[in-house]
């Protein structure tokens, strides 16, 4: 039988946008990379989840009767099962069934070779009449859920697992399946004590430790994802996914060389597996190496033309490459996939913007808040775009509420903080821009100590506004940024 695991995937995206300063000093746009998203669809073949034959209860033998008796077929069926001539086995079953009826268990077989075969209508058939017969067959309880949860019926796999389990709590298949249904609903800490339990009845069992370093991601807990994706490779050192799985792990923890070499074994391993490459672009990206990025987000297509993640993250390293036509059409292909992805209008917006299309920007936004009313992100950004077209009042309601979504959104106090400025409301300016100022404590953004300095000479306060022309002159000398540097002396003369 084959699983759907949701397989972690690295995410990326790029905050795009200029202002223009007006006697203020406004930051250009930085390149920011979106911390990893906890997961994207991902194919996971779990192989032995079947009920194999040796837990099946064979009835007891009878006496012979001319021809083959109904038990006769049975167990004939069985043995042309466990050999894998499973048209044989089913014309034994079907004879076994047209002489008793009353066979639960060959109703249980010809129902897993059914849905071997694909066949789950006619698999679904067999498992309830085997139920019908007897309700407190464990093994047809798990197939029965197995086949629901490959057709989507979450709730009545997991009811079937629950069952199974109370039945025969030794059934690690039945703990792995409804682990599973955890994972893709966002029960993860239910996840993890149902593979942590399989892991203790199977402690060699690399499946588990695979699928249980998953939930660990989706935890954040990266560490303990890196040991179990670890201890997979060791039991079963041919496991392309755990090796993709814990690279995935080491970027979070911010070892990307090791990201890297994980990510290549990956793709060695198994070079159609997809998100193999677009986790290494992701890696190449935060590496400083567009080129290679592109290479391994190209071939990702290649190999899975429905890839949106492979959509989004690609047009944002053509954004940042300065495509911005090409960047357009990637994330427009994202939004026909996924007519409901506010992130793709989004950054759809950003490269508009970016292009100086400000107005195609706006609607594209306005459509990801429409999707998103508390995306943060895309208030702050169409706050920019209503900024370039001199609509100040207007940006300055998108950063106020950007930071009722976010109040520790501090680039909106800053954006907002410097609108005020341009409309002449000093005192609201210093209010937001020493918010900004004192919540990153650690800033080394000269542009937010400038433009509180020209509030406090605004002010009158021209002792203040010296401390903040100094500040910003010695940042912006470190950063070797001259006009920035020839600006704040500027201001600094005239006080």
């Amino acid at each position: 039988m084959k699983l759907h695991y949701a397989i972690l995937l690295l995410g990326l995206g790029l905050m795009i946008g200029a202002t223009p300063g007006r006697g203020y000093a406004q930051a250009p746009a930085e390149p920011e990379v979106m911390e990893p998203e906890a997961a994207g669809p991902e194919e996971m073949d779990l192989e032995g989840l079947e009920p194999t034959p040796a837990e099946l209860e064979a009835p007891e033998p009878e006496a012979a009767e001319p021809g083959l008796s109904a038990i006769g077929a049975y167990n004939q069926g069985v043995e042309r099962y466990n050999s894998g001539d499973y048209d044989a086995a089913l014309e034994s079953f079907d004879l076994a069934i047209e002489k008793d009826p009353s066979l639960a268990n060959a109703y249980l077989y010809r129902g897993l070779i059914y849905s071997e075969q694909g066949d789950y209508d006619r698999a679904l058939i067999d498992l309830n009449q085997a139920l019908d017969l007897d309700p407190s067959n464990a093994n047809a309880l798990f197939a029965r859920g197995s086949i629901y949860y490959r057709q989507g019926e979450s709730s009545q796999a997991q009811a079937d697992f629950n069952t199974a389990l109370e039945l025969n709590p030794d059934s690690v298949e039945a703990y792995l399946y409804r682990g599973l249904i955890d994972s893709e609903q966002g029960r993860y800490d239910l996840a993890i004590e149902d593979f942590s339990t399989a892991i203790e009845l199977t402690p060699d069992n690399p499946t588990a430790y695979v699928l249980r370093g998953f939930a660990l991601e989706q935890e954040n807990n990266y560490t303990a994802a890196v040991a179990d994706f670890s201890k997979a490779i060791e039991l079963n050192g041919d496991l392309p996914r755990a090796y993709m799985g814990r690279g995935v792990s080491y970027y979070h923890l911010g070892l990307f060389d090791a990201a890297l070499s994980d990510l290549n074994e990956a793709v060695n391993r198994d070079p159609e597996l997809a998100r193999a490459y677009l986790n290494r672009g992701h890696v190449y990206f935060r590496q400083g190496r567009p080129g290679r990025a592109l290479q391994d987000l190209d071939r990702a297509l290649e190999l899975n033309p429905e890839l949106t993640e492979a959509y989004m993250s690609r047009g944002t390293v053509r954004a940042s490459q300065g495509d911005l036509g090409g960047a357009q059409q990637d994330f427009a292909q994202v939004l026909q996939l996924n007519p409901d992805s506010a992130m793709a209008y989004k950054q759809k917006g950003d490269a508009l913007l970016q292009a100086g299309d400000a107005t195609a920007a706006i609607a594209d936004y306005t459509e990801a808040l429409f999707l998103d009313p508390a995306y943060a992100e895309a208030f702050k950004a169409r706050g920019d775009a209503r900024l370039s077209t001199g609509d100040v009042f207007g940006a300055i309601d998108d950063y106020s509420q950007a930071l009722a979504a976010q109040p520790s959104y501090l680039e909106a106090y800053s954006a907002r903080g410097s609108a005020y400025l341009q409309v002449n409301q000093p005192q609201d300016a210093y209010q937001d821009l020493t918010q900004a100022i004192v919540s990153a404590s650690n800033s080394a953004d000269p542009r937010l100590f400038y433009n509180r300095g020209v509030v406090r000479a605004r002010l009158g306060d021209d002792a203040g506004a010296r401390r903040d022309f100094e500040q910003a002159a010695q940042l912006f000398l470190q950063q070797g940024e001259a006009a920035g540097y020839r600006q704040t002396l500027n201001q600094m003369s005239q006080l």
